[in-house]
């Protein structure tokens, strides 16, 4: 791994925004579906279904959000080794919980918000130095 500076690509505040971009859009990407889904609740499943998701614009905000995470990931992927990055992921879970408290008022029972504890805890003991 090469400084940012020496190689003339942004480094640590390029890493910050992508992952901040990624937080984001996978949040989008399954708020998208999650309501999209709701709304096509009714449809039967089949063709019928696939043109009615053409036009939910619930899907596609959560396809954006896909086309967005996709992007984002792959700035950080260019950065930061894939061992390290791929488990940061997690904290998607986070936000993700709390976005369907908010929005479907799903239940965040402290079970739910024990494991996501231990998920962040298991992410700072590997984001520290190796001994």
């Amino acid at each position: 791994m090469t400084d940012g500076v020496a190689t003339g690509r942004p480094g640590t505040q390029a890493i910050i925004i992508a992952w901040v971009l990624l937080l984001g859009f996978e949040t989008l990407a399954q708020v998208g579906l999650k309501a999209g889904g709701q709304a096509l609740a009714n449809t039967p499943f089949g063709p019928s279904w696939f043109l009615e998701a053409s036009h939910t614009p619930w899907v596609w905000a959560g396809v954006a959000g896909y086309v967005g995470g996709f992007a984002a990931w792959m700035v950080i992927l260019d950065r930061i080794p894939l061992s390290f990055g791929f488990p940061l992921t997690a904290v998607v879970m986070l936000s993700v919980a709390v976005a369907s408290y908010y929005l479907f008022h799903e239940m965040l029972s402290l079970w739910r918000l024990s494991g996501i504890g231990l998920i962040i805890a298991g992410l700072v003991i590997m984001g520290g130095d190796d001994p």
